[in-house]
This record gives C-alpha cells, sequence and structure tokens, in this order.
C-alpha cells in the first residue's frame, strides 16, 4: 500500500534530517530517501557509490557532506535511470552516468568552494560596530573623562575574541554534548557562590547563570520526540538555574530564564518536536511560568510591603525619600517630574558615573538631550529586529531553540532596561546588549551572538539542506 504524499514527504524530511546529523555514508543516505518515497531501496552500483565517496572526500567541511552526498546520489541515480531506459545494461550505464558527471575530483573541489561556509564578516562587522558605538558613549559621558581609554578598549578586545571564539566553534555541540555541558556549568556554578561578594551579590555567579538558556536549548533539542517525559527533563533542568539564581541573588534571571526556557519549549511543543501536539504538554511546558505568575500574585495578596514595593515602582515619587528615591530621581531628569525635596544639583556626580552602565538612557539625555536618547534606542531596536529574522529563517530545531533563546532573552533584558531608565523600577535591569556594560557582560554578550551567527551560518544542514550559500554543482 503507497502511503500517501503528504505523509512521505514529511518520512522524507526527517530521514534527510537525522543523516545529516548521524553523518550516515551515500549508500544509506540513498535507501533511507527511496524507502521514504514508496519505491524499492535499490542501491547505485558500486561505481557511482565510489563517485559519490570521492567526490565528498574532498569537501572539508564534514558536517556538509552526507547532504551533499544526498544531492549528489539524486542526480546520479536520476541519470542512471535514464539510461536504463535507454535500453543499456547496469554497468553500461552507470559508466555512461560517471561520464556525465565528470571527474569526480574536480566536481568535490568545486562543493567544497560552493559548501563551505563563508564567514559573515557584514554581520559580525555590525556588531563589532555597535559595540564601540557603546564604548564610546560610556567613555564620553564620564566627567573629564576620568577612566584610562584603554581600560575601556581591554573591555572591547576580550568581547570581540569572544565573538569570534564562538562564531567559529559549531554550535551543534549544544546539542550533541548537552548533559557534558549542563553539568560543567552547574559545576563552575556552585564553585562561584564562593566568589567574592559586591553590594551583597555574587556578581560572577550572577553573570554566570545567564549563559542557561542556550544550554536549554541543546538539552531540549536532545528530549525531541520524547512526549511528556522528554518535556519533564527539560522542566528538571530548571532547578539548577533556579539554585543558582537564588545564591547569586539575581531576580531577573530567575523571571527572564524562566519566561524564555519554557517560551522555546512550548513552541517546540506546538510543532510537534515532542510527538503530536495536545494541550497537555503544551500546559505542562508552561507550568513554571503559570506557577511563577500565581506565586508572585499571592505574595501581592498577601503581604503588605510588597504592595508598598509596587506602588513605589509605579509612583515612585510617594516614597521618593526611600524606596522610590532613584526612580524619582531618573523621572525628575528624563521628564521633569518633580518629587520632595527635589534639589536642582546634587546629582550630576551619580548619573556621570553610575549612569553609564545602569542608567545609558538617562546619562544621555543628562549630556546630549532625548535626540541621543532616541538615536541609542533605535540601534537597539534595529539589533533586535535583525537577531530576530535571523532565528525566524532557523528550520532546524537546535538552531531555532538556540536563536530563539538568544534573541527573547535580549528583548527582555532591554525591556527591564528602558523601563529602569523611565523609572519604573520592579526588578534591577541585567544591561542592554552591547551598549551598557562592563567586562563581564560585553564578553557574554559577544559569545552569545558568536552562537546566533554561527547558527546561522550552517543551521540549515540540520534539517538535511543545503547551506543558503552554496552554487549549484556544474
Amino acid at each position: 500500500m503507497r502511503l500517501p504524499d503528504g505523509v512521505r514527504r514529511y518520512l522524507l524530511h526527517l530521514l534527510e534530517r537525522d543523516a545529516a546529523e548521524r553523518a550516515l555514508d551515500t549508500a544509506e543516505l540513498e535507501a533511507l530517501a527511496a524507502a521514504a518515497e514508496g519505491r524499492s531501496a535499490k542501491p547505485l552500483p558500486e561505481l557511482l557509490r565510489g563517485w559519490v565517496s570521492s567526490a565528498t572526500a574532498q569537501m572539508r567541511w564534514k558536517r556538509a557532506r552526507p547532504v551533499a552526498a544526498k544531492e549528489l546520489a539524486d542526480h546520479l541515480s536520476d541519470q542512471y535511470e535514464a539510461f536504463l531506459d535507454e535500453g543499456m545494461d547496469e554497468e553500461a550505464a552507470a559508466q555512461a552516468t560517471a561520464r556525465e558527471m565528470g571527474d569526480a575530483v574536480k566536481t568535490g573541489t568545486q562543493l567544497d568552494r560552493a559548501w563551505r561556509p563563508r564567514p559573515d564578516w557584514v554581520m559580525l562587522g555590525i556588531v563589532l560596530v555597535v559595540a564601540a558605538v557603546g564604548l564610546v558613549l560610556q567613555y564620553s559621558m564620564r566627567p573629564n573623562n576620568d577612566l584610562e581609554w584603554y581600560m575601556f578598549f581591554g573591555k572591547y578586545v576580550a568581547g570581540a575574541v569572544c565573538l569570534l571564539a564562538a562564531y567559529f566553534v559549531d554550535y551543534t555541540i549544544l546539542g550533541r554534548r548537552c548533559w557534558l555541558l549542563y553539568g560543567a556549568w552547574v559545576v563552575v556554578g556552585l564553585l562561584l557562590t564562593r566568589g567574592p561578594i559586591s553590594m551583597g551579590k555574587l556578581y560572577h555567579l550572577g553573570c554566570w547563570v545567564w549563559f542557561f538558556p542556550v544550554l536549554f536549548a541543546g538539552i531540549l533539542f536532545r528530549q525531541r520526540g520524547k512526549g511528556m517525559r522528554g518535556i519533564g527533563i527539560c522542566l528538571l533542568s530548571l532547578l539548577a538555574m533556579w539554585f543558582l539564581a537564588m545564591q547569586a541573588p539575581s531576580m531577573a534571571a530567575i523571571a527572564v530564564q524562566t519566561l524564555v526556557s519554557c517560551g522555546i519549549l512550548a513552541a517546540a511543543v506546538w510543532r510537534g518536536a515532542f510527538g503530536r501536539r495536545s494541550m497537555g504538554k503544551l500546559a505542562l511546558a508552561a507550568s513554571p511560568v503559570l506557577a511563577m505568575l500565581f506565586y508572585f500574585l499571592f505574595q501581592l495578596y498577601a503581604y503588605e510591603h510588597i504592595r508598598e514595593r509596587l506602588a513605589a515602582a509605579l509612583h515612585p515619587q510617594r516614597d521618593a525619600l526611600a524606596q522610590g528615591w532613584l526612580g524619582a530621581l531618573v523621572q525628575y531628569i528624563m521628564f521633569g517630574i518633580r518629587y520632595p525635596n527635589c534639589e536642582k544639583g546634587g546629582y550630576e556626580t551619580f548619573v556621570r558615573y553610575e549612569g553609564t552602565t545602569d542608567l545609558l538612557f538617562v546619562s544621555a539625555k543628562y549630556c546630549w538631550g532625548w535626540a541621543a536618547v532616541l538615536l541609542i534606542l533605535a540601534a537597539v531596536v534595529l539589533l533586535l529586529v535583525w537577531g530576530f529574522r535571523i532565528a525566524g529563517k532557523q528550520t532546524g530545531l537546535l538552531a531555532r531553540s538556540v536563536c530563539m533563546g538568544v534573541m527573547v532573552t535580549f528583548a527582555l533584558q532591554t525591556l527591564m532596561y528602558v523601563l529602569q531608565n523611565c523609572g519604573i523600577i520592579l526588578i534591577a535591569a541585567y544591561g542592554l546588549p552591547l551598549l551598557s556594560y562592563g567586562s563581564l557582560y560585553l564578553c557574554q554578550t559577544m559569545l552569545l551572538l558568536g552562537l546566533l551567527l554561527s547558527a546561522q551560518r550552517s543551521g540549515q544542514l540540520e534539517s538535511g539542506l543545503a547551506p543558503q550559500n552554496a552554487r549549484s554543482v556544474p
């Protein structure tokens, strides 16, 4: 009985993806494709299989070999069957097909040039330019440029090294070695709980926990197809993140990374990565976010000081001498909203020293006016739009999860940062990607962007497709 066309196409897609992941040889690729199309799995003659092996051996990018082998085998198979239909015997048809395709080594060399991933210097350059703009902004807004320029330049060089290192690393290691990486991340996090404390927080641990979304993407990829059990294992991996984030402590990390992780998990469930989509699976994927929301509402209802803190965040002028002092000061500088005991001076030193990291928009408004604020905000929005466009183009589960994990994290960090610079400080913002940073934050941001660009460079191979920069074989 012949399978319906839609079912056969879907099976072919799954088989091609698995073949690319496991680097199957040419004969296996041909047999799988034939089985998925509903015809007898007749392998190519030995002569043609050797031709494919010789051609793909010239390709230095090993991850592309199985996909290229499948494409070449399809061409050979079509030509071979055409010669058979003309009345040739199998040996003559195989020899004629090999002659028609040309020299295997020459074809493989052309494939190597066409399919080798080219560094996307334009995108890398844009990231480096935006980071340089952030460096210049921070340096120029310091009073009398009190810090030497090489201190800022050192941060920038370290960030650039992290960007390039992550870009040229194969992002699929997040899926292939997910538990090893997750275990190493947990161990390092536990060691950092003994690190130095700055302003009541473990600063290094607070930075370290923000790598979790890309690790979660790898765990999600490994658990695909395992139904409710796979979703449960993904959610259990959140426990280590919650523990380390509470040790930091960082409420921003807990809130943002829970939302990001559950979001990409729910998206994977919706796309059928864990079997047939169902409301039960979606509810399980979203359960940590629902529990977090319920806990917040309970705290808001049960404790008066929580309500007072929320009121101070939304209307800081009511408590400008205590919890709302920072929000009131920010709103006075940004929007001219006066507050009790408001003084015209006294805040310049604070804004010029502290604001360049946590209140970049406030410092820009104070130094140059609203035009500077809008230009900085436009640059951040363009960066986010560009990143989400890259993420939306990914067809492979791992590439899409990594890219979405990175970009949703950046988007939520930006949202909290903008709210903080408008005087609405519900949770202390972590930072503004590429523009407002310390050394560790810049390196972390560059690493995550490098992984995103790495997924863009070769993510289509995960689905058994040719890379975007591949050219037709002559």
